[in-house]
């Protein structure tokens, strides 16, 4: 793929410096999608497989992409749950408005996705891709899944049906709380880390895109 800018951005959260990477494709954008990595204190990081998948789906749709890692990948005691993963993510969308960018939408795996979600409940974004999400990740620090209906842009929900980490009822139990129209794609023969589907992943992502007319 060839790629017009790939730059490393460091930004600020509390006392925390976060590193991120901006990637735009070949013709240039100024809109951007956020895409969020797994569990950072079980081994996620921005380099995951999925959320790799995830970038090189949305470079080649055309626009920009922006990954970083979460507090808690490389220090543990700054990790602070779901609660600080969203304040992470808000600081990464000030630092993209700061580089004049735009963002469009936001995608995330498992912590990610949850994340993904309730940072979509307090901000505006055109449309949402939530893969292997979990309600009690979403619900933690007392969040109550009712937020859920202040989400009333197009929601991509893509989950393994034999997923043994994030159950996939999961993906029914979110989805019938948001507010905007919700696309829900069960990954038959699949688990929790798209071993055998990460191509299936790419092509219903696109599909949303194009259906959504994003």
């Amino acid at each position: 793929m060839d790629i017009l800018i790939s730059e490393q951005i460091k930004f600020k959260v509390g006392e925390s410096e976060l590193s991120g990477i901006l990637e735009k494709p070949k013709t240039g954008a100024s809109a951007v999608i956020l895409i969020l990595h797994p569990h950072p204190l079980y081994g996620g990081d921005m380099n995951n497989p999925v959320v790799s998948s995830l970038v090189n789906t949305f470079l080649d749709i055309g626009y920009a992409t922006f990954r970083f890692d979460f507090r808690g990948v490389n220090i543990r005691s700054e990790y602070d749950g779901i609660p600080g993963a969203v304040d992470d993510a808000t600081a990464a969308l000030r630092i993209l408005e700061h580089q004049g960018l735009n963002l469009k939408g936001i995608a995330g795996y498992s912590f990610g996705g949850s994340t993904a979600l309730r940072f979509s409940t307090t901000n505006s974004v055109d449309f949402v891709v939530s893969v292997s999400s979990s309600l009690a990740l979403f619900q933690e620090g007392a969040y109550q899944a009712t937020q859920l209906a202040r989400i009333d842009c197009p929601v991509l929900m893509i989950h393994g049906v034999s997923d043994m980490t994030v159950p996939f009822e999961n993906m029914t139990d979110i989805s019938t709380e948001i507010n905007g129209e919700v696309k829900c794609v069960s990954i038959e023969n699949e688990g929790h880390f798209y071993l055998y589907s990460l191509t299936q992943v790419q092509n219903e992502v696109k599909l949303f895109m194009e259906t959504m007319g994003l």
